[in-house]
Formats: C-alpha cells, sequence, structure tokens
C-alpha cells in the first residue's frame, strides 16, 4: 500500500510541477509545445516505477537485515524528525558519490547519457534514467540507512522525498534565492549540470555542501542560447525510448572514443577532442 500511495504522491507532484513551470511568471524558458517526446519520458517513468517496485519488494527486504551495532542501537532511539534528516544528509551523500561515479566511469558513463539526453529540462525528464542506472542510484544509499540502524518506514520516507524533491530540481522553475543555495539545490544550480559545458559540476541532489566539499560547485546563470544533452552527442544521441535503451550496451562495446572535454565558458562542440581512457 505504501508503494502505491508512493507513486500516486509521485505522480501528482509531476503534474503539479509541470503546470507550474509553464506558467510565465514562474517559468525559466518557454517550453516547446506539445512537448517532444513526452510518450519517452512516460516510458521511462514506467521503468523508474519498476525499478522502484523492486528496490521496495526484491532489495529492501534483504537489507533491512542488515545493521552495525550499537550505531544502530542509538540511531534507532533518535526521535523521528531527527531520524529523517539524518537519513536525508547520508543518503543524499551517499547519492552524490554514486552520481560523481557514474561521471567518472566510462562504463557507467555510457548508462548516464540517458538521463543527460534530455534536451528540454523541466519536470517529466527527471526519471528518464536507465533501468540500471536507476538501480545503482538508490540501493546503495538504502544500504547505508540500514547497516545505520534505520528503520524501514524511515528509508521508504527518506527515499520518498528524495524522489519528490529531484523533480523540483528538474523543473523549468525560476527560483532565485542565493540564500537558500546555501544549503539546498535548486533548479538554477542543477539545470547547470544538464548544460555540456559543466556536466562535470553541480552533482549533489539536495544539499550543496557535498559539492562545495569536493570543489565542484558552480553557480553561473545558465543563458537562454544554452543548450542541454549529452556532451558531444546532443543532436546524435537517441531520443526514442526503445533505441535509447539499448543505446549503453552498443556504446560499452565499442572500442574507446574520441570524448570532448569542456570547461566553464567553453563550446562543448567546438572544444579539442582528447582520446578517452580504455
Amino acid at each position: 500500500m505504501f508503494f502505491i500511495l508512493t507513486v500516486a504522491l509521485l505522480t501528482a507532484v509531476y503534474l503539479v510541477v509541470g503546470a507550474l513551470e509553464r506558467r510565465p511568471a514562474l517559468r525559466f524558458r518557454v517550453l516547446t509545445a506539445p512537448r517532444p517526446y513526452l510518450a519517452t519520458d512516460i516510458a521511462w517513468y514506467g521503468v523508474a516505477a519498476v525499478a522502484t517496485a523492486l528496490s521496495v519488494f526484491v532489495f529492501r527486504p534483504v537489507l533491512s537485515a542488515a545493521s552495525i551495532a550499537p550505531l544502530a542501537d542509538r540511531v534507532g532511539d533518535l526521535p523521528l524528525v531527527a531520524k529523517l534528516f539524518l537519513g536525508l544528509v547520508v543518503f543524499d551523500f551517499v547519492s552524490f558519490l554514486v552520481h560523481m561515479g557514474l561521471h567518472r566511469s566510462d562504463v557507467l558513463w555510457n548508462l548516464h547519457k540517458v538521463h543527460h539526453s534530455t534536451l528540454e529540462l523541466d519536470g517529466f525528464a527527471t526519471t528518464r534514467a536507465h533501468m540500471l542506472e536507476n538501480l545503482l542510484r538508490f540501493v546503495p544509499g538504502q544500504l547505508v540507512l540500514f547497516l545505520i540502524g534505520m528503520p524501514a518506514p524511515t528509508v521508504a520516507l527518506t527515499v520518498g522525498l528524495a524522489a519528490i524533491y529531484g523533480v523540483s530540481n528538474h523543473s523549468n522553475l525560476d527560483i532565485r534565492a542565493p540564500w537558500i543555495e546555501a544549503i539546498l539545490v535548486t533548479p538554477r544550480l542543477h539545470r547547470r549540470h544538464h548544460v555540456p559545458a559543466t556536466t562535470q559540476n553541480n552533482y549533489a541532489a539536495i544539499f550543496t555542501i557535498w559539492d562545495r566539499i569536493f570543489g565542484t560547485l558552480v553557480r553561473t546563470d545558465t543563458t537562454n542560447d544554452e543548450r542541454y544533452g549529452v556532451p558531444g552527442e546532443i543532436d546524435t544521441y537517441p531520443q526514442h525510448f526503445t533505441q535509447a535503451v539499448r543505446e549503453p550496451f552498443h556504446q560499452i562495446r565499442q572500442p574507446p572514443q574520441p570524448t570532448r572535454t569542456a570547461h566553464v565558458g567553453e563550446d562543448p562542440d567546438r572544444v579539442s577532442e582528447t582520446t578517452a581512457s580504455p
């Protein structure tokens, strides 16, 4: 029942954010209407729902048996609010490390490209992610939460809140609040991650402290002429669902190809090519 309620709530959040981010007073950019490749992102949403079901009904019962005493005993005695806050901090940090790994591993980057392939950044693009990436992104964080003694309901609530926050971060909402960015990730910060020139920045999903510690935080505004997409493959990466499902495996089987590197302020389609590591 909790799983059904979570999916229903997340769907409601999608619809609300989708309506708000298209209002002239709230939007960052004018989004294309009708939205291109909406069917693709609906299919990816279905994939995310299946991955979540696997996490809840298959992995979570196994992971919940893991714990480190006496740490688990101390965490278990905390008030619910404290457990929830601790859970969000720990889950977000593990997710940050996993996300960084997805970018810095050649094999994992081929999986993660699916998420970066969206050409318009809005709430509906949040769950555009390969099924294997969904498991890589959510299982490690839950394992750590269970290891430190978080009860299953708290873990479920933590993951649900992180997913809802992710929808807001991928949205087209024009939120300008520097004081919030001192602590929390905003759509303004996360859209820099989807701009090819700064894809290797702003990995965090909830708290900005992780990017500050690792020196990967970029706070520059995104201009209207900057495009979203896979660096070097903006116009070539498959946008249709069935092709995108196969593309990571196709690229993994290929020999190392020249890969483009870009830094802040550079055009990723004009920078020099360097050979990818094997």
